[in-house]
């Protein structure tokens, strides 16, 4: 079986969508009986957060600001478009096309149409037309401006429902789409899922904890919820608890955390660099406090053994996690940034904190790691 994998984000990016399409790549590339793998990405550089087996081979295309205008000059919401004649090429080649990202839902109907015969398939990580809603706001022109990218969503993500199959990382995706869409003819759940941290770079215990916070900072839900983070880090030092160092780590991070001098930045870091930040945190805060979808950086800090306090939004999509008896400590939900702020205290100073970050690690094992999602994937694929 031969697989194509198509997506406008980057199969090297540093972002929660980068994250969950190398967790796709990587289900893709283990299944068993598939011989030859295409991943088609944008390009982010020589830096490398994944490199494929042998099998599987990555064709990086180049975004920039002249094929978004040429894209939404043809009323479609992503730079991928203007590559149309290139992507049917590598479609001919294989026997199934996975598009990750709903946006991709026209694309997918454009080149059925060219190329029949072949199994297509949506694999996506948001419910876009419902976080495009979200974005809503600003000036008159701002608000136009918005208005027309929704209605360029709406009418890519649509044709989604025709797909041979559709993925989504939550149920509440799910349902989401269908109230949006309709109910596709046949869909699954691929939950986040990431190859195991490497913890080899933990800080020792008598070190200052670091509670950790990261992102795309270029986002406006992340935006909201790096305030959110330094907010939590001020009504800590209000309780008068253990020193800690509070971290904002990701893209635009210096840019973006400017205003918050209580915060320690980790600016755009190289993915070397951001698994060690990983390695060394001791808590995760995830204060995002609106944005659809299952935040992907909660299944990273998991992968690294390391406990979460999350406000219900960054919950969403780890019910199963939430709801074992086994692992539901693991990840702690509140509902303010005082609540973080007291539960990220409580949190320090139990004896038990190596007890935490087992009971951390054994929810990835079992619920979000890459072997996991495999087994899913294959489910899927070999039902056509």
């Amino acid at each position: 079986m031969k697989v194509l994998l198509i997506s406008p984000n980057g199969l090297q990016e540093l972002s929660g969508g980068g994250l969950y399409l190398r967790s796709l790549a990587e289900a893709v590339c283990a299944v068993r009986g598939v011989t030859e793998v295409t991943i088609v990405s944008k390009d982010m550089g020589p830096e490398m957060a994944f490199v494929p087996p042998a099998h599987c081979r990555t064709v990086y295309l180049r975004k920039n600001k002249v094929r978004d205008v040429l894209a939404r000059a043809r009323l479609y919401p992503t730079y991928l478009i203007t590559y149309l004649s290139r992507l049917v090429q590598h479609a001919q080649e294989a026997d199934v096309v996975l598009f990750h990202n709903s946006r991709c839902g026209l694309l997918m109907d454009i080149i059925r149409r060219r190329v029949p015969g072949k199994t297509y398939a949506i694999l996506s990580d948001n419910v876009e037309a419902e976080l495009q809603r979200q974005h809503r706001g600003g000036n008159v022109l701002r608000q136009v401006s918005q208005a027309v990218d929704l209605w360029l969503i709406r009418r890519a993500e649509a044709p989604c429902r025709s797909a041979d199959f559709m993925t989504f990382i939550t149920e509440a995706d799910r349902a989401l789409f269908a109230s949006h869409f309709g109910h596709p003819a046949r869909t699954g759940v691929l939950p986040i899922s990431l190859s195991a941290g490497d913890t080899s770079a933990r800080a020792a215990s008598g070190d200052v904890p670091q509670i950790l916070f990261t992102a795309h900072f270029g986002f406006a839900p992340n935006q909201t919820a790096l305030r959110h983070f330094a907010g939590v880090a001020a009504r800590y030092g209000e309780i008068g608890a253990r020193p800690a160092i509070f971290v904002a780590a990701g893209a635009r991070a210096a840019e973006m955390a400017a205003p918050y001098p209580q915060l320690h930045v980790v600016d755009t870091p190289a993915p070397g660099t951001m698994a060690a930040t990983f390695a060394r945190a001791t808590l995760y805060a995830a204060p995002v406090s609106w944005g659809s979808g299952m935040k992907t950086k909660v299944a990273e800090a998991l992968s690294f053994g390391i406990p979460v306090v999350c406000l219900p939004n960054a919950a969403v999509g780890y019910e199963a996690a939430l709801s074992d008896e086994r692992y539901r400590e693991a990840i702690f939900v509140v509902e303010t940034e005082q609540e973080m702020a007291e539960a990220l205290h409580r949190i320090l100073q139990t004896q038990d904190l190596a007890s935490l970050r087992d009971i951390a690690l054994s929810a990835f094992d079992a619920l979000y790691s890459q072997a996991s999602q495999t087994r899913r994937l294959e489910l899927l694929l070999f039902a056509q």
